[in-house]
C-alpha cells in the first residue's frame, strides 16, 4: 500500500472536493436548461393556443351581426345560406389577414344552420295584435304568438308613442312565456302623456320587478336592457320549462314595432299562420336563422387546431 504522507492526503481531498463541486454546478446548468426550454416551450404552445382561441372568437363575434342581417334581409332558406356562407368566409379572411404574415392558415366556413322562425311587424304605428282577428278588442288583443318553443331570441320592442301606452292600472300590454305557470312581462305609461314608461316583471316565484326609463323606449327582452340600460330581474322566462308558448295579451295598448326569433320553424305546426299576414306592414313570419355552426382551422408551425363554434346571437338570450 503506497504511503501517503498527511500532506498528500489533504491535497487528494482539496482535487477530489474541487471535481464534486465542478460536478455539481454542471449538473445544476443542465438542469436549468432543460427548465428552461421546457418553460420556452410551454409558453410558445400557450401562445399559439391563445392566437387560436381568439381568432376562433373573432369569428364568432363577427359572424353574429350577419345572422342578424340575413335574417332581417333575406326571405328563403336558398338565400339565407348562401348569404351567410359569403358571409362567413367574408369575415374568415378580414380576421386571418395578419396571421399569414406569421405563417399560419387560418379559416373558417358555414358548417350548418339550426332554423328558426322571425316573427316581427316593422309599422311604426302599429300595435301588438294579430293580423286576421275581427276588430274586437278582446279577440284581436289577446293571441298566440308560438306553441312548443324550446328557445327564443333577440326580442325586442320598439315603442314608437309612448303616450299611447295604457297606465299601469288599465290593462297594459302583457308578454306571457307559460308552461302552464307564465312568467309576465308588462309594458305600461306612468303618466298621462307618456313622458315616462315602466316594465313590470313577474316570474313564477318571487315578487315582481319595476325598472323605468324614458319616453318611447326600446326594450330589449331577452337581453335584460330597458332603453339600452340593464334592467335587474328582467329575465326572459325565468323558471319557466320547456317547451313554452308565448302569448299576448292586450296586444291594442301598444305602439311601435317588435320583432323576435324562435326555434321552432314555419311549418312546424307552433306557428298558427292564421295569425300573421305578409311583411312588412302586419304581423308576418318569416324563415329565419336561429343558431349556427361555423367550422373553424388554424395551422401554425407548433399548432393544429380546428373546432365547431356555434354562432347565437344574444347568447343570454336563452
Amino acid at each position: 500500500m503506497a504511503d501517503l504522507r498527511e500532506d498528500d492526503r489533504a491535497q487528494v481531498l482539496l482535487v477530489a472536493g474541487f471535481v464534486l463541486a465542478a460536478s455539481f454546478v454542471a449538473l445544476t446548468l443542465v438542469l436549468n436548461s432543460v427548465i428552461y426550454t421546457e418553460n420556452l416551450a410551454t409558453r410558445g404552445a400557450d401562445a399559439a393556443g391563445g392566437e387560436a382561441i381568439t381568432y376562433r372568437d373573432d369569428i364568432t363575434e363577427g359572424v353574429e351581426p350577419m345572422v342578424e342581417s340575413v335574417n332581417r334581409n333575406a326571405s328563403s332558406q336558398s338565400e339565407i345560406q348562401d348569404q351567410l356562407s359569403r358571409a362567413v368566409v367574408s369575415t374568415s379572411r378580414r380576421a386571418a389577414r395578419f396571421q399569414v404574415l406569421g405563417g399560419i392558415s387560418a379559416n373558417a366556413t358555414l358548417a350548418s344552420i339550426n332554423w328558426g322562425t322571425r316573427i316581427g311587424q316593422n309599422r311604426t304605428t302599429g300595435n301588438f295584435t294579430n293580423s286576421t282577428a275581427p276588430s274586437s278588442a278582446d279577440v284581436a288583443s289577446d293571441w298566440t304568438v308560438a306553441t312548443g318553443v324550446d328557445g327564443t331570441r333577440s326580442v325586442q320592442l320598439n315603442v314608437t308613442d309612448s303616450a299611447e301606452l295604457a297606465l299601469q292600472s288599465n290593462g297594459p300590454l302583457e308578454l306571457q312565456v307559460t308552461d302552464g305557470t307564465p312568467w309576465v312581462f308588462r309594458l305600461f305609461k306612468n303618466n298621462s302623456a307618456g313622458t315616462t314608461t315602466a316594465v313590470e316583471v313577474d316570474p313564477p316565484s318571487g315578487p315582481s320587478r319595476i325598472c323605468s326609463a324614458g319616453k318611447n323606449p326600446t326594450v330589449g327582452l331577452t337581453a335584460g336592457t330597458f332603453n339600452g340600460t340593464d334592467c335587474p330581474g328582467l329575465e326572459y322566462g325565468e323558471d319557466v320549462s320547456t317547451p313554452y308558448t308565448i302569448a299576448v295579451e292586450n296586444g291594442r295598448q301598444y305602439q311601435g314595432t317588435y320583432s323576435l326569433v324562435v326555434d321552432e320553424e314555419i311549418d312546424s305546426g307552433d306557428i298558427e299562420s292564421d295569425n300573421y299576414g305578409t311583411a312588412p306592414d302586419v304581423p308576418f313570419t318569416l324563415t329565419g336563422v336561429y343558431a349556427a355552426t361555423v367550422h373553424v382551422e388554424y395551422r401554425s408551425t407548433s399548432l393544429t387546431y380546428a373546432t365547431d363554434a356555434r354562432v347565437r346571437p344574444g347568447e343570454s338570450d336563452d
